[in-house]
């Protein structure tokens, strides 16, 4: 009897509580190799926004089967990332980000998690110095067989922190996905506020939702709020748009633009939001 391959972990939700539901832990797809401790260079990008300043930064995995960035934003300091994962879907990925906030800086994140077979991601935002912001902005999209694994965590360490988290994905097809956003107030924290909300479109029956909202706190000073919401097509809409002559894949294309609009628009470069559009629109026309 064949053995089966021993499974990498990859990530875990920082509570593990939901056992049955099999969201606890992220493991490496089968065909990646990755070692935490020996990640190549060129895999492995360290950046820092110095205090004061403002740094736009873009990363882009077309090809990468993984990749590692760690930023330190320093006081007073602002720092505008995207980051964007468009590889073939016959591929698998792995990718890590943190960065760490210190006091007054800002962190505004923009992601799109798009492409591959299978991808599982983690995104850590410390907010280690008092009013520190941390502002995440993500989409996602599952098609064909593929499947999406996202480990989404802010932490807030510093006095009057304030996080924002805000998740819209589409699912069809068979894919399946698992979405765990957690915002941590570390002891301390007094005054912070944290807000999460993750909104899903399921576009058709037969895919797997797991949507994992998690707040943490030892700290009592502290507003914090969380929220799930899953919709399928609306087939009333469905109904109006097809009977206007578009076929079921142009239907399903603008409800899911409509549905991560707000997050594409905070993505300057035009030419790249431009490449996204057009992966997106693929991805739902042929559903690999």
């Amino acid at each position: 009897m064949a053995m089966e391959t021993e499974k990498t972990l990859y990530s875990a939700i920082p509570m593990r509580t939901w056992r049955w539901l099999g969201v606890n832990e992220a493991y490496v797809p089968s065909d990646v190799v990755w070692n935490e401790k020996d990640v190549p260079a060129a895999a492995d990008r360290k950046l820092s926004v110095a205090k004061g300043t403002v740094r736009e930064e873009t990363v882009v995995y077309r090809t990468e089967p993984s990749g590692r960035v760690t930023i330190d934003v320093a006081p007073g300091a602002k720092l505008h990332l995207t980051k964007v994962q468009l590889l073939p879907a016959d591929k698998g990925h792995v990718d890590a980000l943190e960065i760490n906030v210190a006091e007054g800086a800002e962190a505004h994140v923009t992601i799109a998690e798009l492409g591959a077979a299978e991808t599982v991601t983690k995104v850590t935002i410390n907010l280690n110095g008092d009013g520190a912001l941390g502002d995440l902005a993500a989409i996602y999209l599952g098609s064909g067989s593929q499947k999406v694994d996202l480990n989404y965590v802010i932490r807030q360490a510093g006095r009057k922190t304030k996080a924002e988290m805000q998740v819209r994905g589409a699912l069809k097809d068979r894919s399946e996905k698992i979405f765990r956003g957690t915002l941590d107030f570390i002891r301390g924290s007094k005054g912070s506020v944290g807000r999460e909300r993750e909104e899903v479109v399921l576009l058709n029956e037969g895919v797997r939702n797991r949507s994992v909202p998690l707040m943490l706190s030892g700290e009592d000073d502290v507003d914090g709020h969380h929220a799930v919401s899953v919709g399928k097509m609306d087939q009333e809409k469905l109904f109006y748009i097809t009977s206007r002559g578009l076929d079921l894949s142009e239907a399903q294309r603008l409800v899911v633009e409509a549905s991560f609009n707000p997050v594409l628009e905070r993505i300057e470069d035009k030419a790249l939001r431009a490449e996204i559009e057009q992966y997106i629109e693929e991805r739902i026309s042929d559903g690999k």
